[in-house]
């Protein structure tokens, strides 16, 4: 019965659904449905949320003019002092003008010297630098400077120096001019310096041969050798040209005698940063002017230039052996006249110490007459001082600082470690190991005293001597173990029993042995009570080792009638109010190692390490015998000849541990 009304239940069921289904899709949004494998044909629709206000277009910003394109910013271009500054200047700046003509604009000066011409390019204080050779390697091997163009002169890509002297000076060949007066140019000057000095070796003349000075172009150095000022001097071929109008007889009064080797020519070098765009707009220029009558005739007022050919860093190779073969460390090299400034910290007792910082300060001065470098020294009036002094000069810039003295050795050592790029050499210490930036400056004084010992014992009329010391520390001892020694030594040649007071030697103890010691350097007062003490026990020639201490002794030995020596210098020229009492002196040549080690800097040599001073190389020795020179038998000088040579030669033992 169920089974036959079940159709017409199922249709009334399926009729209610459809009806429910219609009436909710009459009341919905419709949705399209999507094509998946077709491209839309219309844009979707965008998004109902509230629209934002539309933006104010902006103009594009300007695309900045290069620098050296535009009249404001011109190009900085800067000239060696290699002739007349004023005659460079008008000649770059006629240049300047020409440039402007091709749209690229510099402005023109002239460097105070090669190395502030070099420190500009690298600073990025000037553009364009027309460098000599030797300053563009300088300059490259500093920052990567590039160079653009080469000079032509004479039709050729390379040119030569000169040596020229005076017709007075009896000079006709190289070897003639040992013992005379020479002026270079500057020492980054490829013509007037690098090459001459390898000429010089070449003929067997060392710069130790001659008295030389830097006249700080070339002209200059020409002017030189006419006026008589010096003998010989070095310059391009021919500057003498540049100098005939205003001295028509300059080639009557001066003559060439030799002729370097081929050097590379001059260039125009640029910063390794200038812009791609503004070295090709420069470049182009300076051909198409140097293509012009106008222009070539300007090249020639500023540097006798004929014309232009780029160039390439590996023309100046040859330069690079020479200074290889001269010994000369290119990234040391500073080259440049003045202001090299080399910067003398004393010990306590002063700069007028007639002693040690007074010989120290020799050398400086040594080297500021020959080298042209700026020199200044601060005193230290007691220890503080010593860091805040070294301190200072590190703040001036200073090329080398010379500490003078023992005492220094801890505070030089600590600022060389926190300024490694600064040069530092220091009288009477070492380090060990070496410090790469400090040259220690030691002397064997222990060879010198040895005769200073042997010559007091034969010359003492009591049997008795003396020494003592300020301080007790090596440099100190080292004098006395020498002198004590070279007593002994006299006593064995002679079966003699000089007795020595003020110092025994025992190796064993600190400072090699013990002795009498005034603990300071400056007490005159003090050297004057102990020597009269020692004159007392019979001693009637005293060494004291304690700087300007020993002046107190000089006076007491006078009023006395004793003998005394004296030490680090010759106490006869630097305290000659007491020269009738001095038997001879002790010498420690710290003004000559000062003076090579501020060489080293300006020859670019300088490495850290240590110079000693030996009897051998002169570095030390015992003074001419002045008001005793006929009072010391012949034979006790033939005998300390000896004595010297056996030192030299190994043989002879001074006491002092090596």
């Amino acid at each position: 019965m169920y089974g036959r009304k079940k159709p017409l239940y199922t249709l009334l069921l399926v009729v209610v659904l459809l009806s429910l289904i219609v009436s909710a899709c009459a009341k919905a949004t419709p949705t399209p449905t999507p094509k998946p494998a077709a491209k839309p044909t219309e844009a979707p629709a965008k998004p109902t949320e509230a629209p934002k206000p539309t933006p104010v277009p902006t103009k594009a910003p300007e695309k900045p003019k290069k620098e050296g394109l535009t009249p404001d910013d011109p190009l900085e271009m800067v000239f060696v002092p290699s002739g007349e500054a004023e005659a460079i200047l008008a000649g770059g700046q006629k240049l300047d003008k020409l440039l402007a003509e091709h749209g690229v604009y510099t402005e023109s000066s002239v460097a105070t010297s090669y190395a502030a011409a070099i420190e500009a390019l690298c600073s990025g204080k000037a553009d364009i630098v027309w460098l000599a050779p030797l300053s563009y390697v300088l300059a490259h091997d500093k920052c990567n400077a590039q160079v653009v163009f080469n000079a032509i002169r004479y039709g050729k890509a390379t040119y030569n120096g000169q040596m020229i002297v005076n017709v007075n000076s009896g000079i006709e060949k190289v070897e003639d001019v040992k013992g005379h007066k020479v002026a270079f140019t500057d020492p980054a000057s490829t013509s007037g310096y690098l090459y001459p000095v390898a000429l010089l070796l070449k003929h067997g003349v060392t710069l130790d041969d001659i008295d030389y000075t830097f006249a700080g172009g070339h002209t200059a150095a020409a002017l030189a050798v006419y006026k008589g000022s010096v003998d010989a001097g070095f310059t391009y071929v021919d500057a003498r040209d540049r100098l005939e109008k205003d001295f028509p007889d300059i080639k009557e009064k001066t003559k060439v005698i030799a002729i370097t080797d081929p050097i590379p020519n001059d260039t125009i070098s640029v910063r390794p940063d200038l812009d791609p765009e503004v070295l090709a707009a420069f470049k182009k220029a300076m051909m198409e002017i140097a293509q012009t009558d106008e222009g070539k005739q300007v090249l020639n007022e500023i540097y006798e230039w004929d014309g232009l050919a780029e160039s390439d860093d590996k023309l100046f190779d040859p330069i690079r052996q020479v200074a290889v073969k001269l010994g000369i460390e290119l990234q040391n090299w500073k080259g440049v006249t003045v202001p090299w400034k080399a910067c003398q910290v004393t010990d306590i007792g002063g700069i007028d110490d007639r002693s040690f910082n007074a010989t120290a300060w020799k050398g400086m001065e040594l080297a500021k007459k020959k080298l042209k470098v700026e020199v200044k020294y601060l005193e230290s009036q007691q220890q503080a001082d010593y860091a805040t002094n070294i301190q200072e000069f590190i703040n001036e810039g200073c090329d080398i600082i010379i500490t003078v003295g023992f005492m220094l050795g801890d505070a030089t050592k600590e600022y060389a470690q926190k300024y490694p790029d600064q040069k530092f050499a220091i009288v009477d210490f070492a380090y060990d190991p070496p410090l790469p930036n400090v040259l220690g400056l030691v002397f064997s004084v222990d060879e010198a005293s040895f005769l200073a010992g042997y010559l007091a014992a034969g010359m003492t009329q009591t049997g008795k001597v003396a020494t003592f010391g300020g301080i007790k520390i090596p440099p100190v001892t080292q004098f006395m173990v020498g002198f004590e020694q070279g007593v002994k030594y006299y006593n064995e040649k002679h079966g003699t029993n000089v007795e020595v007071l003020g110092w025994e030697t025992d190796l064993n103890k600190e400072g090699f042995g013990d002795g009498v010691f005034v603990g300071n350097f400056e007490s005159t007062d003090d050297g004057r009570r102990v020597a009269e003490s020692f004159m007392d026990e019979g001693a009637d020639i005293i060494l004291p080792v304690a700087g300007p201490v020993g002046l107190g002794t000089a006076a007491a030995v006078k009023e006395r009638g004793a003998m005394m020596i004296g030490v680090d210098t010759d106490w006869y020229i630097s305290a000659p109010e007491y020269k009738d009492v001095y038997l001879t002196s002790v010498l420690k040549n710290m003004d000559i190692a000062v003076f090579e080690a501020i060489k080293m800097v300006v020859e670019g040599k300088f490495h850290g390490g240590v110079y000693v001073g030996t009897l051998a190389n002169n570095g030390v020795g015992i003074a001419p015998f002045h008001e005793f020179e006929d009072k010391v038998p012949a034979d006790l000088k033939a005998e300390l000849e000896e004595v010297k040579q056996g030192i030299i030669n190994g043989e002879i033992s001074t006491g002092w541990p090596k």
